[in-house]
């Protein structure tokens, strides 16, 4: 058994409105809320990075876990934007941390990335103590290496979050966490050394709708819990026509579903873990609460975790 003991998350302060993107791509804010539903979305400014991001989530978390960097164990941040092909933004965060010693990696996966960095980090943990899992990225810079293109520039963000998972019983426990990939569909959501961002929607969208509600029945099912007896699902916020999707598959209301696709955007590998973080911030992880959390991404991958609240 494994435990959330501090959350955090970093949103750059550049605000970019749909109508800002409406006017460069030629569309209108109708078009990109009928797609999308994303009415604003943060991009990093000159002097920021998906490290230094993560640092200023990083620091949230472990203050809330009463932690220092130097009682930290290993650092895993999943990424689909790193800057460099190694080393990765992990290694940036380390040094900006002062946390020499300890592993530190990435898990190259947009989108799917922090959930599968919080995977890594459950299993982890019991052997090197508390565990840094990180997503992070800067998507608006690998939007910007070719002219704008609407089908992806409406949709990413940039932002980071972080979660500080330790050994044994604690006020978020991770029940258990399934995933998933199938290198199959590789080439559909990809990105080069030199970008730009391939991305097939059509199939995104339709792998997405298919294996989050699969995943999720899947991390509940061993329990003997059916959807309804969730109280919260924290998704990755992609789309939100595809959040609304998945839960009508799944056969929940809408007030199940956490949402902040609509005021940052789809922030990629830090997506999940943001909103989880927003969605404690907010005081929605209540006593006792059933939350799940899931994501689909490159790959393709996809998985899905089941949390317990204490009390």
């Amino acid at each position: 058994m494994a435990h959330l003991a501090g959350l955090g998350h970093a949103l750059p302060e550049r605000v970019v409105p749909s109508t800002e993107l409406a006017e460069r791509l030629g569309v209108t804010e109708e078009w990109i809320l009928g797609a999308c539903g994303i009415r604003e979305r943060r991009w990093i400014s000159e002097g920021d990075t998906a490290a230094s991001l993560a640092e200023r989530a990083a620091q949230a978390a472990l203050a809330r876990a009463h932690l220092t960097p130097s009682q930290l164990g290993a650092i895993i941040v999943g990424t689909g934007s790193a800057p460099r092909a190694f080393p990765g933004v992990s290694a940036a965060l380390q040094k900006l941390l002062d946390a020499p010693g300890i592993p530190a990696f990435d898990v190259p996966l947009a989108s799917v990335g922090g959930l599968f960095a919080l995977a890594l980090a459950v299993d982890l943990s019991p052997r090197t103590g508390p565990v840094l899992a990180v997503g992070a990225e800067e998507m608006s810079r690998v939007l910007l290496r070719a002219p704008l293109a609407k089908e992806t520039a409406i949709l990413f963000g940039d932002g980071a979050a972080a979660c500080v998972v330790a050994p044994g019983d604690g006020p978020i426990a991770v029940v258990d966490v399934r995933l998933g990939s199938d290198g199959t569909f590789a080439d559909a959501l990809s990105l080069g050394p030199a970008g730009p961002l391939v991305m097939d929607g059509r199939t995104v969208i339709l792998q997405a709708s298919r294996k989050l509600p699969a995943a999720i029945r899947s991390v509940l099912e061993p329990q003997g819990l059916s959807p309804a007896d969730v109280d919260l699902f924290v998704l990755h916020q992609a789309n939100l026509n595809l959040l609304r999707g998945v839960a009508r598959s799944l056969g929940v209301g809408e007030e199940k579903l956490f949402v902040n696709v609509d005021r940052v955007g789809n922030t990629s590998a830090a997506s999940v873990l943001v909103a989880l973080s927003e969605a404690s911030e907010q005081g929605l992880l209540r006593p006792g609460a059933r939350v799940v959390l899931a994501a689909f991404g490159a790959g393709f991958s996809w998985g899905a975790a089941l949390l317990r609240v204490a009390g």
